[in-house]
């Protein structure tokens, strides 16, 4: 029996669907490749902000800028909203972060979460995000901010 005119055979239709799952398959795992895990390592105890990257996926260095939104709390702790603006040595963009914490006053650290808000150059569509110590020192402060990023 011949099919009907405009109609695929069985077969035809094996074949489009295998076809169609190979390239969802394919974009699924050109997505989770570019999935990586970073740190980013943020000093400012000479006065200007510096960091460093880990995991490859962000340029290796620069300079940073924070640009304070608000803060809030009491006499024993409080919380602090910010972002921050990483402009890459290399010359591949910049990308921006806003960064969520709170803090014990007297306490060596505080902690928080971050998530990239926006991005230039290299890092315009850069999205992700994870969590934050800083670390007070003499001089000033060491941020360490872990999380995962997509390009």
């Amino acid at each position: 029996m011949r099919p009907r005119s405009g109609t695929f055979s069985r077969s035809a239709r094996v074949a489009l669907a295998g076809s169609v799952l190979l390239m969802v398959i394919s974009a699924v795992s050109a997505v989770a490749a570019t999935r990586t895990t970073i740190t980013i390592d943020v000093n400012d105890e000479t006065g200007i902000e510096t960091f460093w990257t880990s995991g490859g996926a962000l340029c290796a260095s620069g300079l940073a800028t924070t640009d304070f939104d608000h803060f809030g709390g009491g006499w024993r702790a409080g919380s602090f909203h910010l972002t921050k603006t990483l402009d890459c040595e290399d010359g591949s963009g910049t990308f921006t972060i806003k960064v969520d914490a709170a803090v014990v006053f007297g306490s060596p650290t505080d902690q928080g979460g971050w998530s990239v808000v926006g991005g230039t150059g290299d890092y315009v569509g850069l999205h992700g995000g994870g969590n934050l110590v800083g670390t007070y020192v003499e001089t000033g402060i060491i941020d360490v901010y872990t999380g995962v990023v997509t390009r």
